[in-house]
């Protein structure tokens, strides 16, 4: 009986460092009920994440997660059960890519004026096979070349949001991702809420019930970086704002420790209500 799920994960398609099909193996490995796949702003994985799991007894969920607008902290809004030939979604995953490419050699202009050594074409031989050249690699080349002990330090010092060196790109607006992830068939879930830096749990709740006016469906309760306080105060807010309830290890990749597939525990039962009004 497999009885835990892992629906926030990431491949090369994105930051992440195994190709798609590798993710889902390694979710296999760990005995999972089901896995999603949900590369930052593209669906290109997910055609091969799904080829591999049809060999192999596992469920597979289309998913991917969008970068929306938010002051003060980082909001990111995860699709589940996804059309990824959907119109709608590739044209808004299309603009947040382009952002992102405007917004990379700002970031290596900002660096270079503060005296930090790095190039764009060192940034782009990071991210080594991924098809994303996103923050985190440029994290990996700072912690590499000694400017920062890791990539929390490389976020807060350099490149994260107040930083010196960090450069907001063009984001869409929380319903406009939404709104997307909708046209697409999925459901949208708001990912990860202690990056919203929200500060109290009455501005959260808030910021939820500003998401859910906007047609948000779920939160991500359980997430490898939420302390069990946290977990326990959004299983209680998605009760009652009647949303669904999700989680997932936000994997990367086997560098980073502590987002392993499949922990923390998801259990199915948890998220059965989800899995049941997603078709695929």
């Amino acid at each position: 009986m497999r009885n835990y799920v892992d629906l926030h994960t990431h491949s090369n398609v994105s930051d992440g460092q195994l190709r798609p099909a590798e993710v889902v193996r390694l979710a296999e490995r760990k005995r999972l009920a089901a896995v999603a796949l949900t590369d930052h702003d593209s669906a290109d994985g997910l055609a091969e994440a799904e080829a591999a799991a049809r060999a192999l007894p596992i469920r597979f969920v289309r998913g991917v997660e969008i970068s929306a607008s938010f002051s003060g902290g980082t909001m990111h809004i995860v699709g589940l059960g996804i059309d990824p030939a959907n119109r709608r979604l590739r044209s808004a995953m299309g603009r947040l890519v382009r952002a992102r490419q405007r917004r990379n050699p700002k970031v290596v202009a900002k660096l270079r004026a503060m005296g930090v050594d790095v190039t764009l074409e060192q940034w782009r031989a990071w991210a080594g096979d991924c098809r994303m050249v996103g923050r985190l690699h440029m994290a990996k080349l700072l912690c590499a070349k000694g400017y920062a002990r890791d990539v929390g330090d490389a976020f807060r010092r350099y490149i994260g949001a107040g930083a010196p060196a960090f450069v907001d790109k063009e984001l869409l607006s929380p319903r406009e991702a939404i709104e997307a992830i909708h046209a697409a068939g999925g459901l949208a879930v708001l990912a990860h809420p202690p990056e919203l830096n929200y500060g109290s749990n009455a501005r959260l709740e808030r910021i939820v019930r500003s998401l859910v006016r906007d047609g948000l469906d779920g939160i991500e309760a359980i997430h490898s970086e939420h302390s069990p306080a946290q977990t326990r105060h959004y299983l209680a807010l998605a009760g009652r704002l009647g949303l669904l309830v999700s989680g997932g290890s936000d994997f990367h990749g086997p560098d980073q420790l502590d987002n392993r597939v499949g922990l923390p525990r998801v259990p199915l039962a948890a998220v059965e209500e989800l899995l049941a009004r997603i078709h695929c």
